[in-house]
């Protein structure tokens, strides 16, 4: 994402008008820190088939540590009819959003 979709992205989120899902693990959120707001459900429970208990039509962000992880669980949340679901990126490039 570029600079400036963070930014609108990150506005989103924080107006309650998109959801944040990050799927680090509990052990990296406790080492790396996390943002409050976001729905966590770690990578494994999506290979579990497990899908976030949202409306279809929800603007998603996904973040994990460095962008891969949300990458591939955004496009698993577009197959099953999510289409407003994005990779942010890492979890550093949520961090510099908010500062």
């Amino acid at each position: 994402m570029t600079k400036k979709e963070l930014q609108a992205a990150y506005e989103k989120i924080m107006s309650g008008q998109a959801t944040l899902i990050d799927v680090r693990t509990t052990e990296e959120r406790k080492e790396c820190g996390f943002e409050p707001k976001a729905l966590h459900m770690d990578f494994e429970l999506f290979a579990e088939g497990k899908l976030p208990n949202l409306p279809k039509d929800t603007a998603i962000y996904v973040h994990c540590r460095s962008g891969g992880r949300a990458g591939v669980i955004a496009h698993v949340l577009q197959t099953h009819g999510f289409k407003n679901a994005f990779n942010l990126g890492g979890f550093e490039d949520w961090v510099k959003l908010t500062k």
